[in-house]
């Protein structure tokens, strides 16, 4: 759920003022996102709106403090919180749904999941459509067109071939069967270009957060995903 507004006068958490207004509007946040049950709130801060808070932190901080500075981070994170959707098809099996959902309501609005666990055949479909149609035009103009038509005549043979252009122009990918995603050890986000920046920022704060998860490697890659790995 995404939270339209969130104003807050004072700090609210633990040894803060916690002015009423304020501790009711971060209470009702906390029950719109599923961090704490639903229940009446007078403004008092109570315990169980410092575990809600915790609990939010604990996507980003190490070491949660239980406290929401006015326009600091966690009041941000809060304020726009929001589940990503994942595509079609992709599958996120163990640790990389765990991964997922650390990551996924801190990203910035547009994101969403692109890809997770993928086959050999799925990396082999990615890397000859990069070749064939993505980067077609680029190809050419670095490698020549008689020695595309040449790798294109038979892709499965010219596989390696195939690999070395692609990569050649600047996009990063495994070869089919050793790729992280395979291992499901890799998840891609997707979304606008102009908020990849936002994507990675958000992704190496969690890593940092959960550093028995996340590896801490996050790519940028060119064809508009961001990258990012799991131990």
């Amino acid at each position: 759920m995404s939270m339209s507004i969130l104003i807050l006068q004072q700090a609210v958490g633990k040894n803060c003022p916690n002015r009423p207004d304020d501790v009711k509007s971060i209470h009702k946040c906390l029950m719109d996102i599923g961090k704490i049950p639903c229940y009446v709130c007078t403004g008092a801060f109570d315990n169980t709106i410092l575990q809600g808070i915790i609990e939010v932190q604990r996507h980003f901080m190490l070491t949660p403090d239980g406290v929401i500075s006015v326009g600091g981070r966690t009041q941000g994170f809060l304020a726009n919180w929001k589940n990503k959707p994942i595509s079609p098809g992709v599958q996120l099996p163990g640790r990389l749904r765990e991964a997922w959902d650390w990551v996924d309501p801190l990203l910035p609005e547009g994101s969403y999941c692109s890809s997770g666990y993928r086959s050999a055949d799925e990396q082999r479909r990615i890397l000859h459509n990069f070749f064939l149609n993505t980067y077609r035009i680029q190809i050419i103009a670095k490698y020549g067109q008689q020695q595309y038509d040449a790798v294109k005549a038979n892709l499965l043979a010219n596989e390696s071939k195939v690999l070395e252009m692609v990569r050649g122009v600047g996009q990063a990918i495994a070869a089919p069967g050793s790729s992280m995603h395979q291992k499901g050890k890799a998840v891609d986000i997707g979304g606008p270009s102009a908020i990849d920046n936002k994507q990675v920022e958000v992704v190496k704060l969690v890593a940092k957060a959960h550093l028995d998860l996340l590896s801490g490697k996050v790519l940028k890659e060119r064809n508009g995903c961001v990258h990012f790995e799991i131990r």
